[in-house]
């Protein structure tokens, strides 16, 4: 049978022991301390307390949903109840039915049975008990449902096997605890024989994998994960693992056929390591640490693996390690839902038996799984990993404030004084002296007191930079921010405010005031492209034109996609010494417009690109073409067309997109975004005007070259009309983040190029922005915006 349990959530490494030999029907279902894995009603869940295991509620507590469907299961309990009072035991039918309901209370009618609004079964006589605890099972095999409470069955009934439950718990009356909940489901095919590798492929050596006392065994690199054929949706998957002491292996899950796990499906890290990071043991790698350790260095070790639609919840050794709803998660929820499973080749040696899957329907699970979460502050992280949201009318605004400090100036300075709720997003300094403090909601005590060049380490790590600090450090009140003990230095703090309906919750420390795995999500995907990487998103179609030649002169529209939806990245097929000058030229026509929404040098759309070398960040990878991952939102077509504005031919160019389609409802929310527009300004035009847009919308990227050397400062930021204050500077070190070249998270410099991405704090303006530099004469210069349509 195989086992399932819940278990303790940590910032820090927690260490669950195994369930001792006396637990051998299932694992437990609660964690010590929490309700992790049963909050997925229509409701948060409120009115409970979990104390060392034991579930305690009143009849006002809203009912709690778990995360978990079953077919066939056996499901273990303890419970009491007060006088008067009812527990009701849920099993909602999926996707949407009100299923079973079955009623626990003292008494003559123990265990009511309600399929929906029909009643099943009246129930049966419970004896009462001196200390108040009954202890029940409830089995569900062979087209039968049957219950018994204290080792006395009050009924067995037929029940159809094509029906598939969720588990919920409520209290309708009184007051009761639950306590000791677990769960076993039958284990399911085996998906090895014990013999040979019948069933596996591997797209590199699979001869380094070999057979041995029935376990499979990697003898020698082998280049690649060892790959089941089939390939799997919903499963209950449960194996044993034994690998070498600090060996890093993996286990892959529903990966694209010749797709990789970390970037296309999803990789259960296996690290022979005490690590609760996004790279840790059973993190979802990159993206979704673990919620605790119990694993037994190179011993022998149980794992589950339950995959449910995106609902995906990993135990070992009898205790929950990892449980999330990739839906909510940024990056998570554009993986594939079905593919292969397989081990990794990472080194060191590792030795697999007794690997077991139960198939389960397809589908999604419950639908109320499905429910929207309450807004938060972290919208501004799903921004930056989905740009296309900035698109969106979301109500959350955009401040600067900046600080310079003389010499003759030495003592406390307060460097900014925020109202909430909100949240920092940026913090560039050049502050080689003294201490930064930052009040909380109008606290008398700092909760972070760190030297400026330690900030990183301090707050949400959303960048692997430590100048500009790239965060989203949350306030639900207010943030006073104090730098003492310094004579001079400058910063530019970039905030966000977020509307007064949102659940804001004030930091009190980087793993716990935002969604466990959203800022190592933002990190990852820096890091993918460092390495030029893009994820294929499989689920989504992609078109590329032919390869071109293009004429001194000439301008081709080489692809076009009708209808509506989003462009979520465009890849140019070209050779990367095409951005060293201005003849090639993109053009991006939306709707059916007569003149292009954005028409600019390619050097400008990929300005990061224009350096020596691949970088961490977010918005441009170079695997396979050179690619912008800006989103553009079309409601009725979109055209790519590209210009020769030099005097030789440019050979071998294409354009790929990928593109989510929108129709129905979609396409009528596509329908209302904001579009991608541009300004481009060539060398010596358009005087001291670094961005001008007359309308309403959002500022999202700059990117400018030097005219002769010579760089620009910031003359003024003019919104609807009114000077903004945190603007004016006189170079753009702050701006983009550093002095000299440099390439970062959202900006950076190299060469001529100097480029910045707002894409965590958009300028938002109602009727017009002008942004104006010092220098009277400038080089060329881009402005892109996500426009209201007019």
């Amino acid at each position: 049978m195989i086992r399932f349990a819940l278990l303790t959530l940590c910032s820090s490494v927690c260490m669950v022991a195994p369930l001792s030999a006396e637990e051998t029907a299932g694992v437990k279902l609660f964690r010590p301390d929490s309700v992790l894995g049963w909050q997925y009603g229509r409701q948060q869940p409120a009115g409970w307390t979990m104390t060392d295991g034991t579930l305690v509620g009143t009849a006002e507590a809203t009912p709690l949903v778990s995360g978990f469907t079953f077919g066939d299961f056996e499901l273990h309990w303890q419970w009491t109840v007060s006088e008067g009072g009812a527990w009701k035991l849920l099993l909602p039918e999926v996707p949407n039915g009100p299923g079973l309901a079955v009623t626990f209370a003292e008494g003559d009618r123990c265990g009511i049975l309600h399929d929906g609004d029909t009643p099943c079964h009246e129930g049966g006589k419970l004896a009462r008990k001196a200390e108040g605890r009954h202890a029940a099972v409830l089995r569900r095999a062979e087209g039968n449902l049957e219950l018994t409470v204290d080792d006395v069955t009050l009924w067995s009934v037929p029940l159809d096997a094509q029906r598939r439950f969720g588990l919920g718990l409520a209290l309708s009356a009184g007051e009761g605890a639950v306590t000791d909940m677990r769960v076993e489901e039958p284990a399911g095919e085996p998906l090895f024989n014990g013999a040979d590798l019948t069933g596996w492929r591997s797209n590199g050596n699979l001869s380094k994998w070999r057979v041995e006392d029935g376990q499979i065994v990697r003898t020698e690199s082998a280049g690649d994960y060892l790959r089941t054929e089939k390939e799997y949706g919903n499963f209950t998957l449960s194996f044993d693992y034994k690998v070498k002491k600090g060996t890093n292996s993996g286990l892959g899950l529903r990966t694209p056929r010749n797709a990789w796990p970390s970037s296309d499906g999803m990789e259960l890290q296996i690290l022979d390591q005490n690590n609760m990071g996004k790279g840790g043991h059973l993190a979802i790698y990159g993206n979704l640490p673990p919620v605790a350790m119990a694993r037994q260095s190179e011993q022998w070790n149980h794992l589950v693996v339950k995959a449910d639609g995106y609902m995906v919840s990993v135990w070992e050794n009898g205790q929950l390690v990892q449980h999330g709803n990739l839906e909510h998660h940024p990056e998570l929820r554009h993986r594939a839902l079905h593919g292969w499973l397989g081990f990794q080749d990472h080194g060191g040696w590792t030795r697999f038996r007794d690997i077991r899957l139960l198939e389960a329907p397809a589908g999604t699970g419950l639908d109320v799984w499905h429910e929207t979460p309450p807004r938060n502050v972290a919208d501004v992280i799903d921004r930056v990993m989905n740009p296309w949201l900035l698109a969106r009318d979301d109500g959350i605004a955009s401040g600067t404030v900046s600080k310079t400090i003389a010499e003759a100036e030495p003592g406390e300075h307060v460097l900014a004084e925020l109202t909430g709720p909100g949240a920092v997003v940026r913090f560039a300094q050049d502050m080689p002296e003294g201490k930064l403090a930052f009040y909380f909601d109008g606290e008398e005590k700092p909760r972070i007191e760190v030297k400026p060049n330690q900030l990183r380490g301090a707050v949400p790590q959303m960048s692997d930079y430590s100048n500009p600090v790239v965060t989203c450090l949350a306030y639900a009140k207010s943030l006073r921010i104090v730098l003492r003990d310094a004579q001079q230095g400058a910063c530019r703090i970039d905030y966000v405010t977020v509307p007064s309906e949102y659940d804001v919750r004030t930091f009190t420390g980087p793993g716990v005031s935002l969604p466990r795995g959203w800022p190592d999500c933002v990190v990852y995907r820096q890091l993918k492209y460092r390495y030029g990487d893009y994820r294929n998103p499989g689920i989504l179609p992609r078109s590329s034109s032919d390869k071109e030649t293009l004429a001194p002169g000439a301008t081709e529209p080489v692809l076009a996609v009708d209808g509506a939806g989003i462009v979520r990245y465009v890849r140019l097929r070209m050779e990367q010494q095409l951005l060293q000058n201005n003849n090639l030229w993109l053009a991006v026509t939306v709707d059916g417009e007569s003149e292009p929404a954005v028409s600019a040098p390619v050097r400008f759309w990929l300005a990061g690109l224009t350096g020596p070398k691949n970088y961490y960040n977010l918005v441009n990878f170079s695997r396979n073409g050179l690619g912008l991952t800006q989103a553009m939102p079309f409601g009725n077509g979109i055209t790519f067309s590209l210009r020769n504005a030099g005097d030789q031919p440019i050979k071998n160019i294409a354009v790929e997109v990928c593109v989510e389609p929108a129709e129905g409802d979609r396409a009528k929310e596509v329908a209302a975004m904001m579009r991608l527009r541009g300004a481009f300004l060539p060398a010596g035009e358009g005087g001291r005007s670094l961005a001008h847009y007359a309308g309403a919308g959002r500022l999202i990227a700059i990117a400018c070259e030097s005219l002769g050397g010579n760089e620009t400062g910031i003359a003024e930021m003019v919104i609807d009309g009114a000077v903004q204050d945190g603007w004016a500077a006189p170079n753009l070190d702050l701006l983009l983040g550093q002095s000299g070249d440099f390439q970062t998270t959202l900006s950076g410099r190299a060469g001529s190029m100097a480029w910045r991405y707002f894409w965590l704090a958009p300028v938002g303006f109602s009727q017009s922005l002008d942004l104006t530099g010092t220098a009277e004469s400038l080089g060329g210069r881009l402005a892109l915006f996500y426009a209201k349509q007019r």
